[in-house]
């Protein structure tokens, strides 16, 4: 049934075949790999952009924080 595929007819396919399929490989993986990046970033900078509000929040809630320290001590001294 099955015939043997002569080796010049292997070597052929080997030699015009591998480099296309290894440049189509190379050509998918470095997309997804552009794409996983760029989401990388993006989620990055989501991340830093809340940080940075947390941040705020936290200065603000140690603002009160002092401020109502400040009035305990003031209505103490009445």
């Amino acid at each position: 049934m099955a015939e043997r595929i002569p080796s010049w007819f292997a070597s052929a396919v080997s030699r015009y075949l591998t480099p296309e399929i290894m440049r189509i490989v190379d050509e998918r993986v470095t997309r997804s790999e552009d794409a996983l990046k760029e989401l990388m970033n993006a989620r990055f900078a989501t991340l830093d952009a809340k940080i940075d509000g947390l941040e705020k929040r936290l200065d603000l809630v140690q603002r009160v924080a002092l401020l109502e320290a400040k009035v305990r001590e003031i209505e103490a001294k009445r």
